[in-house]
Parts: C-alpha cells; structure tokens; sequence
C-alpha cells in the first residue's frame, strides 16, 4: 500500500504526493464518505462541526493509503478546517491587504475567532504596503500595535518589490501553512513572490465593489522549504463557524485578562464590576475589539433563534 499527502482535490479526483516524491492521481473508496473519521481535538469543535467533519470526504492534506489507485483509508487528522476544507495545519497566515480593499479590523477579528477556535497559530501579514503613503503606514503600524502585544507575529510585505518576502519565507520553514484572509489582498501574488515558478494566476481588484475578485478556485499544497504551502480560495463573507455564545469572550484572549464581579457576565452591558467594560474605558482593550466582539456575539444570537 502506498502512502502520501493529498496535495489537490478536483473534480474528485485527489492529487496524491508519495513518500518517494512522486505523484499520483486517484480516486476515494465509497466507503470513506461514511466512515467515522472523528478528529484528534473533536471536542473543541461544536457538534454541527463534528458531524459535518465525520461526513466529509478526503481532505487535501490528510495523509492517504493508496491501493490499486484508490485512497483506501486516510490518517488520523490533528486538526481541520471546514472553510478552507483543509487538514493538518500547522499555522494559518492571515493574508490583509493595507489597500485595494481597505483594510478591515472587523475581519480580521473574525479570522482570528474561528482560526483560534481550532487551535491553530495564526500570522498577520499586510500586503500592498507600497500603496500607502509613509504618513499611512505608519499610523497602520500604530493600530496594529495592539496585535503585537497579544504575542501575534505580523509581517508587513510589498510582493512586488519583494519587501518582507525573506520575513514570510522564513516562518513558512518546515511547516504546513495555509494562505487565507482577505479577498483580493493578494495571496496569489505572494505566492509568486516567494515561489516564482509557479506564476499562479492573479486579477485585478474590482475598484467599483471595492473588493477582491476571487482568484483561487480550488485548494492546493506546494511543496516549500521541507513544509508545504496551501492557496485556497478568498473569502467575501466568513460566519462565526462552530463559536458558541460562552465561548465567544475565551476567544478574544486579551478579554481574560480582566475578571467581571459577575459569573455568567457577557460583557454586553456597560454595568459596574464588568472588567471587560472597565478596561474597554481605560483604553486597555481596543475599542475596536470590543466592537467586533458585540458584532460576533449579536451574529451568534441571530444563529441560536434561526
């Protein structure tokens, strides 16, 4: 039986990288659409998560055992996501353009939420910086400073000019990393950038939307510095996935740092003893977090009564 990693799916016939780094492409065994795969860290997950991810197929990722040119069963995954439908992710590089579109704090606090949820270190890299004036970049630089001091790593980067490139490359070493993040904030770019063989695919950011068109259409892994690389497809909307209510304020982990006088406190309301709000106030926490965290609480809500 042959072993290796799914590198591409499509049309579901499942590119396959072997351990003698040959590759082939296959075909899944029937069986594997039923079968009760349950994941490694299953109880972080909700149950809508878990029941999707028990029914899910093949993953590009999953290590696969190939027999008679078909995946016949596929490892224990550690981790996966469902948006992108990836698995065994080491890191996630959260991908925001400074400009063309404009850079949103809302969606990234977004990705932060659902990339945390599934345990999954997360990197901030702003591209486009060459599209801002000095003035610009570094009031960018100031709001992101925040960032910085809850432990994320951020990389500012011109793909063209191949500013920050070197900064990307490194923490991509020896590690299964997926591009993910903004629509239009040049992901592909990037890629070319750090890999310029593969000269994939780019388009221009439709200027009277104000966002990106989409350019990867499908999920794949490159082989990159004895790990991999994953290009999947940008997104123009992101739900709050598989977060419940309780949890939501665990996942904005600076908001842990401050202790309401009451047990079950939400942190809705602006009542005394709510750390959160007190620290909201001071200027502790950044008032735009807090915006998105009621934004994502108020999408949760609206999710329960449907």
């Amino acid at each position: 039986m042959l072993k290796g990693r799914i590198i591409n799916l499509n049309g579901g016939t499942y590119k396959v990288l072997l351990e003698d780094k040959s590759i082939i492409f296959v075909k899944a065994r029937g069986k594997l659409r039923a079968e009760k795969r349950f994941m490694v860290n299953e109880k972080s997950l909700s149950k809508k998560a878990v029941l999707q991810s028990v029914k899910n197929s093949p993953k590009v990722g999953d290590i696969a055992y190939v027999e008679n040119d078909m995946i016949d069963h596929v490892e224990l995954r550690k981790n996966e996501l469902i948006r992108p439908d990836i698995a065994n992710v080491d890191q996630i590089l959260l991908v925001f353009a400074a400009k063309e579109p404009d850079f949103s704090f809302y969606l990234l606090d977004l990705f932060l939420v659902n990339i945390l949820k599934q345990n999954i270190e997360p990197v901030i890299v702003i591209t486009k910086i060459d599209k801002l004036s000095d003035s610009e970049l570094i009031k960018l630089r100031n709001d992101l400073t925040y960032y910085d001091s809850m432990g994320y790593k951020i990389i500012y980067v011109d793909s063209l000019n191949k500013v920050g490139i070197e900064d990307v490359a490194n923490v991509l070493a020896d590690k299964i990393t997926v591009l993910s993040g903004q629509t239009g904030a040049g992901k592909s770019t990037l890629i070319n950038a750090l890999i310029s063989e593969f000269n994939l695919q780019t388009q221009e950011i439709s200027m009277a939307l104000g966002r990106g068109k989409h350019t990867t259409r499908e999920t794949n892994l490159y082989e990159y510095r004895n790990g991999f690389i994953g290009d999947t497809p940008g997104f123009s909307k992101l739900d709050v996935l598989g977060v419940n209510k309780t949890e939501l304020s665990d996942l904005f982990v600076e908001f842990n740092d401050y202790s309401c006088k009451f047990k079950d406190c939400n942190h809705q309301i602006n009542i005394l003893g709510c750390g959160v709000h007190e620290a909201v106030d001071n200027g502790e926490i950044l008032k735009s977090r807090y915006e998105s965290y009621l934004k994502m609480y108020s999408l949760i809500l609206e999710g329960e009564k449907r």
